[in-house]
């Protein structure tokens, strides 16, 4: 997992939420993502279903699997506008 790549992704896309930036670059890395235990792709979480979410929560849950490898879990901890970390499970 590239994390830059993460970052660069959501500073490049401002507009939009952080959840779908940081979505659609697992992808592009080739890991299927799940959050809060479901598997999504970029498009749904576009969808607005995770809006609720997002808004009410300082940190979610992720899973990213990729064929291969262990599945790797851990926190997307807000701390501010489209400012985040990643911390542990």
């Amino acid at each position: 997992m590239n994390i830059q790549k993460i970052f660069n992704a959501v500073d490049e896309d401002d507009m939009n939420s952080p959840l779908i930036s940081v979505c659609n670059e697992f992808e592009k890395q080739g890991y299927k993502v799940k959050i809060e235990e479901v598997e999504v792709t970029s498009d749904e979480v576009d969808t607005g279903l995770f809006s609720d979410l997002e808004r009410y929560s300082t940190d979610i849950n992720f899973e990213i699997l990729k064929a291969g490898e262990s599945a790797q879990k851990f926190k997307l901890v807000y701390t501010d506008y489209h400012k985040f970390n990643f911390q542990p499970c």
